[in-house]
């Protein structure tokens, strides 16, 4: 089983549609080691300290659908009830909290986020906002140019728990793959040189494409093609680069 790597708790790939509108739902259970999802449940519950299950909101349908970026936001400060079960001390109490306070929670792994009196905690940049930085950033640049160059690099942001998001990034592979002069390197904010990489959504990581035989003018335009399809009868072209990504 996969599970989300920056997130302090247990949380599977299954869990992405609700990380990425941040809208946990009823019948939700998570546990604070993957230790939980071992085949023998009495070996594994001995290292779970917490986990819980959440009662509210009521699941909403079908996951499954194109999730807009907005949902998040709006979800951030919603209500969600669930019961927190602390199993060193054998247990529960019900919480009634944010989406976001949850979230935070369990990407931070300090359940003390839950609290009445604590600060609410930011809503972490999206990769919309975080694509928007990479053009202007000077150390994803030099990240970019520490390749052993032949031709321009493309950089940009994938948030693995949005899958419009994952489909623009296999999208580009594709386009650009008869070009690629080297393996895609995929790393974290941190890794990439982004500034306040601990404000970023967890779930996002910065994408690096290098390429040989291809000049920069060329390699914009292949990837146009891949985010830009152009309004019937539009009078003038509204494609922008630095809306989906960045070339050094």
């Amino acid at each position: 089983m996969k599970f989300f790597s920056n997130f302090a708790w247990a949380v599977p790939f299954a869990f992405a549609d609700a990380l990425a509108t941040c809208r946990f739902e009823e019948g939700d259970v998570l546990y604070d080691t993957p230790k939980a999802y071992e085949d023998n449940w009495l070996k594994a519950k001995k290292h779970i300290h917490h986990s819980l299950q959440v009662r509210y909101p009521a699941r909403a349908g079908s996951r499954g659908m194109e999730i807009d970026g907005g949902l998040f936001q709006n979800n951030w400060n919603t209500k969600v009830c669930f019961d927190l079960y602390n199993h060193n001390e054998d247990n529960k109490k019900e919480i009634e909290t944010t989406q976001g306070r949850l979230y935070t929670a369990l990407w931070k792994g300090d359940i003390s986020l839950l609290e009445e009196n604590a600060d609410n905690p930011l809503i972490p940049q999206n990769f919309k906002l975080v694509t928007k930085r990479l053009s202007e950033d000077s150390e994803v640049k030099e990240k970019a140019l520490s390749y052993k160059l032949f031709g321009p690099v493309f950089v940009m942001v994938r948030d693995y728990s949005n899958r419009t998001s994952v489909k623009k990034y296999e999208k580009v592979y594709s386009a650009l793959s008869d070009y690629l002069s080297d393996n895609v390197l995929t790393i974290e904010p941190k890794h990439a040189g982004l500034n306040e990489w601990n404000k970023i959504a967890p779930t996002i990581d910065i994408a690096f494409f290098p390429t040989s035989n291809i000049e920069h003018e060329e390699l914009e335009a292949l990837v146009k093609k891949v985010f830009y399809v152009p309004t019937k009868g539009a009078k003038r072209d509204s494609y922008r680069l630095n809306n989906h990504g960045a070339i050094f």
